[in-house]
């Protein structure tokens, strides 16, 4: 299995994985809103090449997204109290691993790869992510893998949990 960027040819793949995720979400009454992503947001990322996936040959078995965010200002930064870092920010959203694959610590494999790939980036960016405050399941999830809890914070009516990953140990 590898990670690697995403392909053109692969979007409708992604855009199709991520009404799946929604649905098996629904299913077991969460009430988490994850997709369906449009085609024109994932085709962006993938043309930007901020669109990863896990394949296994020619089989995707999931897709992340982690954009740099480019503007010092970022106004959800300052909230997070992360205004402050001086490195680049990769904001890492929507990760996604099919349905039918999910168990089976894919998961793992694809953030390795996105850690990989920020490691052997030449500015050393920071990974910045966040998921809902009350996904105890997905917070453990995130702390096996490296990251770190900056902080919980209020976002419109509900709270989120804000993690964070570099490669200097900080």
């Amino acid at each position: 299995m590898k990670v690697r960027r995403a392909a053109h040819t692969e979007i409708e793949t992604l855009v199709g994985m991520s009404a799946r995720i929604q649905d098996a979400l629904i299913a077991e009454g969460s009430l988490q809103e994850f997709g369906p992503l449009s085609v024109a947001f994932v085709a962006s990322h993938v043309a930007a090449g901020t669109c990863y996936v896990l394949a296994d040959g020619d089989k995707i078995l999931g897709g992340v997204i982690v954009a740099p965010l480019t503007s010092p200002g970022y106004e959800t930064l300052a909230h997070w109290n992360l205004d402050g870092v001086e490195c680049p920010i990769w904001f890492l959203e929507k990760l996604m691993i099919e349905p039918a694959e999910q168990g089976h610590h894919l998961g793992d494999l694809l953030l390795a790869g996105v850690k990989q790939v920020a490691a052997s980036h030449p500015l050393h960016p920071t990974i910045v992510l966040d998921c809902w405050a009350g996904n105890e399941k997905l917070r453990t999830f995130y702390t096996r893998n490296g990251f770190r809890l900056h902080g919980v914070f209020g976002a419109g009516g509900f709270e989120v949990a804000v993690f964070v990953w570099d490669d200097s140990g900080k």
